[in-house]
């Protein structure tokens, strides 16, 4: 007789701040270079560290046996002059492979527009790369509207350190240099970094 699985409990909770570097660690896992790469650019620990700060109501974790399985990190923007003067911005949310088929991205995002709607904010924005089709269908069956493309440029830069030394032929040092992380997006109407899948959003359901 073959074996029942253990049904998981999973709990949807505020963030702390021991949850800080699970909730880096997951993320790196979901958002890779390979599958994600301007997400995978966007994500580091001070992103984490300062949505925290600034946001601590509206970043929510996942829990299950003691370990975070899932976060949704999101903030506010009041615009006055507009019909809807605070906006809710949900910047990244994420799933840990195992838990996938659980809807706890859509947990998750329940819960924070609950939050939302506490607080006033009669309209959410949420946005990510044309080419992930899981999330764009993720958030078309929660009712969100398409308003348009976005388009993200990058440009390498050639340090000037490097063209020298090619030209006088020496050796130079290396020092190594704190990464700067970009604001995940850079602002509304630039790119809230969100993978996501229903049933999954791995980014989420």
């Amino acid at each position: 007789m073959p074996r029942k699985m253990k049904r998981i409990e999973v709990a949807i909770r505020q963030m702390e701040i021991d949850d800080l570097s699970e909730v880096y660690r997951l993320g790196e896992s979901l958002f890779t270079s390979e599958e994600y790469p301007i997400l995978y650019r966007t994500w580091d620990p001070y992103e984490v560290t300062g949505m925290f700060t600034s946001d601590p109501e509206f970043c929510l974790v996942a829990e299950a046996d003691d370990r975070v399985v899932g976060f949704v990190l999101a903030t506010t923007v009041e615009k006055e002059g507009t019909a809807w003067k605070r906006y809710g911005y949900l910047e990244w949310i994420g799933v840990a492979d195992g838990f996938q088929h659980a809807r706890l991205g859509l947990r998750l995002y329940r819960r924070l527009e609950e939050r939302f709607r506490e607080e006033g904010v009669r309209m959410i924005i949420a946005d990510t790369v044309v080419e992930n089709e899981r999330a764009i269908g993720f958030f078309s069956r929660l009712g969100f509207t398409a308003t348009g493309k976005h388009i993200w440029f990058t440009k390498t830069l050639r340090r000037e350190g490097v063209r020298a030394e090619a030209a006088g032929g020496g050796a130079r040092s290396g020092t190594r240099r704190r990464k700067v992380g970009m604001a995940v997006p850079p602002g509304p109407g630039a790119a809230t970094e969100v993978v996501s899948e229903e049933d999954t959003l791995d980014a989420s359901q």
